[in-house]
């Protein structure tokens, strides 16, 4: 037996349980200091165990009690980040080893790369990672890998190769390049037009990994292990990452509850939300919307899409152009921010054309023509190249050898002192293989809930404020019906002969249906395009396509219910139509839901709000011609018409809803007046079946956006 004693202003832990005086240790006990954890081994206890039976029980003075890892200050091992859950995780100290335990984690806990679903034994030599905090077990203890979850970033010979369209032969977007960025550094990659500079940056945050080489994170391979730092990354692309209507608060606020941790109370999100608007200098723009009637500048929506980034407190962050089209003032102010935030302990790389304030990082890298032609100071580009001024070295290079630059480059004394010499001594990195008795991320992605109610609830109420914050949209939207519907009882007379009457009929039922139809596909049609980089960036870090999808479907299925039962009412009273109500509003609301899924099928494939309308009409118009009401069908035109055409069924189901002896009226020649193919049942089976398959074709859609994730 030993004893431990705390020292003054100490934070010592002794299975779990704060220390404040000598206390007398066991052997197989957990001790924590800080952020380390270590189980004591007292010689002579270990070589009386080595003579006696394993000890199996669970309550003994003998057996250590377990360690909580979470973000509270009474956890076992306490990390204070955003990104751990209160109680993320359990070390279970058993007569066998010692176990690890994710306590259901929003984040995850990992061993070797792998998000673990039940407990795992640890062996000496594995990595566990709370969330980003990666911890190393040697057998006795868990150290941490780096202080503070910092990331160190290593490319190793990274190149990214393509097929030229005109040639066709193998062409490097980047060559063979090699780079260390250390913890807290702030680098700039610039270089001359299509040198490589966003596929660096890409190849480096995992986004599009380059074709050979590696990159690495605190020496484990980035692209073996993503799902072990994915939640660690920021990334601020060129677009606009934040909706314009609703509020910077709220923008804010969605975002910290889709990725912050479950047990994060609001009260918690709402300081979170606080100090990272101090620190973008946007405290005071918090409650106004991007789009108000004095809208943000140029910099301060710039500030808005990297608080959004922030809110997940990254530890690594990568900039694409952030400083895009602002004035050089402004431009000046944000690359201080980024190095701000470098001095925070982050590791920040940041893409950009505007040379006049690089001074403000540590170090740039220069690209030419995928070639890395130099890394190192900015101060010292200018007599490395042999020019005045650093904004002369994109003419000292236009129709240079990049190959020629590269091999000077790696001839030089830069090379040595910040490439060659912080490179890893270790040539292979330390690879977090899978192991057998651990979960793949994908298994528990689909366990944790790929219909998550937590991102749908989040999903739908950003969606609502969305909706509600642009109210001349939405007046347009609920008023279209109402407007459309006085239209239709004006121009129809159902009075006349019970021919004419009949006729009458019909063309109504077609017109509700068609009209149901437009309905749904005008909401929806742009509803995923238009926010489409919300959704890439979100789609990157945590979000679900079913989750996204049912956020979309319920309000706009609410909306669709409240446009056809206005329609129906307002045509019901203004003209005599009889026939069951209900039977008619559920046909209109199907036809209308189903092409809501149209229009998110649509929207999930184009690139652009215009190209969404413009392809709106080529799917609409069929929905006429192949109704079966203008021209009657037969042969392939039916059979298109059944598995496609919502028209068909839709049209179908309303006349089922005819009276019998409208229905019972032939024509000159015999026939049936208005025909019937099926039963209102049915019809409605098939609307539903419809319905289904295009929210299938939108959900691939999107599953094919990954590409660009």
């Amino acid at each position: 037996m030993r004893s431990v004693e705390p020292l003054p202003q100490a934070f010592v832990l002794v299975n779990g349980q704060p220390v404040d005086a000598r206390q007398s240790v066991r052997h197989g006990d957990w001790l924590v200091f800080g952020s380390s954890a270590f189980q004591v081994f007292l010689p002579e206890a270990s070589e009386a165990a080595d003579e006696r039976e394993p000890d199996i029980q669970f309550g003994g003075s003998a057996r250590p009690a377990p360690v909580v890892v979470g973000r509270l200050p009474n956890c076992g091992l306490t990390i204070d980040s955003p990104l751990i859950s209160r109680e993320h995780a359990r070390l279970l100290p058993t007569a066998d080893g010692l176990y690890l335990e994710d306590l259901r984690s929003t984040n995850g806990t990992f061993v070797n790369a792998d998000r673990i679903l039940e407990p795992v034994l640890l062996a000496p030599g594995d990595q566990v990672s709370f969330a980003t905090f990666v911890y190393l077990f040697t057998g006795s203890a868990l150290h941490p890998a780096q202080s503070g979850g910092r990331v160190r970033v290593e490319a190793r010979n990274l190149t990214k190769t393509v097929t030229d369209r005109t040639t066709k032969q193998p062409r490097h977007l980047l060559d063979g390049i090699d780079l260390v960025i250390e913890p807290g550094e702030f680098v700039v990659i610039f270089g001359t037009s299509g040198s490589g500079k966003s596929t660096l940056l890409d190849s480096l945050n995992g986004r599009r990994p380059a074709t050979s080489g590696r990159v690495l994170y605190n020496g484990v391979n980035l692209y073996d292990s993503f799902a072990a730092f994915r939640a660690g990354i920021g990334y601020v692309p060129q677009q606009d990452i934040v909706h314009r209507k609703i509020t910077i608060r709220n923008a804010l606020r969605y975002t910290a509850r889709l990725r912050l941790p479950r047990d994060t109370s609001a009260a918690e999100i709402a300081a979170h939300i606080d100090r990272v608007l101090q620190r973008v200098g946007l405290f005071d723009k918090g409650n106004l919307a991007v789009d108000t009637p004095e809208p943000l500048s140029g910099g301060q929506l710039k500030r808005v899409n990297l608080a959004v980034e922030l809110v997940a407190n990254p530890n690594v962050l990568f900039l694409d152009e952030a400083t895009s089209g602002l004035d050089a003032g402004t431009d000046k102010k944000m690359m201080r921010l980024f190095a701000e935030l470098a001095a925070d302990g982050k590791t920040v790389i940041c893409v950009t054309h505007t040379l006049e304030n690089v001074a403000s990082c540590h170090l740039v890298a220069l690209l030419h023509q995928g070639v890395l032609v130099y890394y190192g100071p900015p101060a010292d580009v200018p007599d490395y190249f042999g020019i005045a001024r650093l904004s002369e070295v994109y003419e000292r290079l236009d129709g240079e050898d990049a190959r020629r630059w590269g091999e000077r480059f790696r001839a030089s004394d830069h090379f040595r002192r910040f490439v060659q010499s912080r490179l890893s001594a270790d040539a292979a990195p330390r690879r977090m293989d899978a192991a057998p008795r651990a979960k793949s991320s994908a298994a528990v992605a689909g366990r944790s809930g790929w219909l998550d109610p937590r991102q749908i609830w989040t999903l739908t109420r950003r969606y609502l404020d969305l909706l509600h914050s642009d109210r001349l949209n939405l007046a347009v939207l609920l008023l279209q019906a109402p407007l459309i519907a006085l239209v239709v009882g004006a121009i129809f007379d159902t009075s006349g002969t019970p021919l004419e009457r009949a006729q009458t009929h019909g063309q109504i039922t077609f017109v509700l249906v068609l009209s149901a139809i437009w309905f749904g596909g005008i909401n929806s049609c742009r509803e995923i395009v238009k926010e489409l980089p919300v959704y890439l960036r979100e789609r990157a870090v945590v979000l679900r396509i079913p989750a996204y999808m049912l956020s979309k479907l319920l309000p706009l299925a609410a909306l669709c219910a409240i446009q056809c039962l206005s329609f129906l009412a307002i045509v019901t009273l203004m003209l005599d139509f009889p026939g069951p109500f209900l039977e008619r509003l559920l046909t209109l609301f199907l036809a209308g839901f189903a092409a809501t899924g149209m229009g998110l099928a649509v929207s999930a494939f184009v690139a652009s709000n215009d190209k969404a309308i413009a392809t709106l009409p080529l799917l609409l118009i069929p929905q006429f011609i192949l109704s079966n009401a203008i021209v009657p069908l037969d042969g392939i035109a039916e059979a298109l018409a059944k598995v496609t055409v919502i028209a068909y069924w839709g049209v179908d189901a309303m006349r089922a809803t005819l009276e019998a002896p409208v229905l019972a009226l032939r024509g000159p020649d015999g026939s049936l007046l208005i025909a019937v193919n099926g039963d209102w049942a049915t019809d409605s089976l098939a609307l539903g079946g419809l319905a289904l398959g295009f929210l299938i074709i939108a959900a691939v859609g999107l599953k094919l956006r990954d590409r660009k994730v």
